[in-house]
Order: structure tokens, then C-alpha cells, then sequence
């Protein structure tokens, strides 16, 4: 976050959020099968902002574990999947005016339709879209030169993208994923802790992109291990100027900067497959 020239720091954390898609064996005509699926994700979170030049303003990198949660259908040609995914950690935080630590926490909700392209005995191909909802809540720690606050980033966005699926074995199974997202009505939250107004920042909306490679292995009774390496890129753009105040005196500006993420990854989970009517 920039104060009238000044740098203090804002971003959004991506965290970045992909659960596990599970694509299930062709079912049978007018039948119906789905998954459940459980699993730790821990993914290498770095963000960065810049000033209206693309000088960069400060940067945050660090490991930010967490749980995935989702759920999938599928009926002949067609799926839908839902997904939670939750990651929190603390992160170092640094710029050319001050060095600290960022308490993370992220939050992401997804729910995506898919239609089959193509089938073969051993390949698949499949045209996704979706929606979601991002939630990323960040802690600044305080330092001898500056004051911590809070922030809060909450944005919707869209998708569209391809699965191919390509059976290696009798029992393994490789998917690809590869979407185009694109936010929507991005905000920031601020909540100084003490002297300035909380205060809100409507954000630019940017397109980016998921890429993720889902080694699944069926363990037999209906389980399958998954090991899901992936990346992420996010971007939200610049606020307007907003009016910095105290107890309602204006006092100074701010404004968001540009941010990118750029995060990797690696989920690993158990799913758990039954049978639909």
C-alpha cells in the first residue's frame, strides 16, 4: 500500500488453489459416478509489487501449508467438481525501506462444469469453465520504523480451460489442467490498528492463468493416491487515489500498486470414488 509517494505494502496471496481434479473412468450410459477427495498442500508463495514504472516496491516469499477439500461428479460426457482449499503461514516481507514478516491466510472456493471433447480407450480431452471466490487475509507485523496493519483482498473470477487425461497403466492415470481465469471486483480492506481509518480500495481486474499435472494411482476398494504438482499467476491492477483519513479529516492519499503472484506448488492426497445412480 502507498501513501502519497510512500510505500507500506499491499497484496493479494494467491495461494494459490487447486484441488485435485479426479477424472473417473468413462461411466456407463444414463449412470452416474462421483469422488470424494481429502489432501495437504504446501505451496512456495511469492508476491511482488510495483510502482507505475514496473520498478519493483517490495516482495513476499515464503511456504504456506494447508488443507484441500473437493468433490466431483460425472454423468456420461459431463462433470462438475467443487473445491475448498484453505493455506496459512508466515512469510518475509521485503523493500528498500523496511524488512518483516506477513502472517497469510487464503481462502479459495471454486466450482467448475466440464464437458468431454473427446474420448479414446486411453486418452481424454475435456473443455472446462468455472467460478470462484478468493479470500486472502494478511497481517503486517509492526517494526521499530513502521507501524503493522491489516489487510483484507476478496475477489470473484472466472475460468475456462482444457483437461487432457492419459492413461499410462491399468492403474495409473495422468490429467493435465490448463485455464485462463480472470478476476472480478477485486477490494482491499484496510485496517491501520490505530491512528489512520480503515479504509477501502476497489482494484484493477487482470487475467491469468493455472497449469497443474495430476499423477493418479488407484490403490484398489475405491481409493486412489494423487500427487499434484501445480502453478499460478495472478495479477490485480492499481487503485485509484483514495483519501487517507483521521477520525474523518482528510490527512493524505493512498493507492494500491500493481501486484503480481507467482506461486508453485504440490498437493497430495487420498480420493475416494462411489457409485451414482
Amino acid at each position: 500500500m502507498s501513501f502519497a509517494g510512500t510505500t507500506l505494502k499491499g497484496a493479494p496471496l494467491a495461494l494459490a488453489l487447486s484441488i485435485p481434479p479426479l477424472t473417473l473412468p468413462a461411466a456407463a450410459p444414463d449412470a452416474a459416478a462421483g469422488s470424494f477427495r481429502l489432501g495437504l498442500t504446501a505451496h512456495a508463495f511469492d508476491y511482488e509489487e510495483y510502482d507505475d514504472r514496473d520498478n519493483s516496491l517490495d516482495r513476499e516469499q515464503g511456504l504456506l501449508p494447508g488443507l484441500s477439500i473437493g468433490a466431483t461428479l460425472e454423468r456420461e460426457r459431463w462433470l462438475v467438481e467443487g473445491s475448498l482449499r484453505y493455506g496459512a503461514g508466515e512469510v518475509d516481507y521485503t523493500s528498500a525501506a523496511v524488512d518483516s514478516k506477513t502472517d497469510e491466510a487464503i481462502l479459495d472456493l471454486q466450482l467448475t462444469g466440464g464437458v468431454r471433447l473427446h474420448r479414446e480407450a486411453s486418452q481424454g480431452l475435456s473443455l472446462l469453465a468455472g467460478a470462484g471466490y478468493r479470500r486472502w487475509s494478511r497481517e503486517i507485523h509492526s517494526t521499530a520504523m513502521v507501524d503493522g496493519l491489516d489487510e483484507t483482498y476478496r475477489w470473484n473470477y472466472g475460468l475456462i480451460g482444457l483437461r487432457g487425461d492419459q492413461v499410462l497403466d491399468d492403474r495409473t492415470r495422468l490429467v493435465a489442467d490448463l485455464s485462463l481465469t480472470r478476476s472480478f471486483n477485486p477490494r482491499l480492506d484496510v485496517d491501520f490498528i490505530r491512528y489512520f481509518d480503515d479504509t477501502r480500495l476497489d482494484l484493477g481486474a487482470k487475467n491469468g492463468f493455472r497449469a497443474s499435472l495430476d499423477l493418479q494411482r488407484e490403490l484398489g476398494a475405491g481409493r486412489t493416491l494423487w500427487v499434484k504438482p501445480w502453478y499460478e499467476y495472478w495479477q490485480l491492477g492499481r487503485s485509484s487515489d483514495a483519501t487517507l483519513t483521521i477520525n474523518g479529516i482528510p490527512t493524505g492519499t493512498l493507492f494500491e500498486p500493481d501486484s503480481e503472484t507467482r506461486d508453485w506448488g504440490i498437493d497430495i492426497g487420498l480420493s475416494w470414488r462411489f457409485p451414482g445412480g
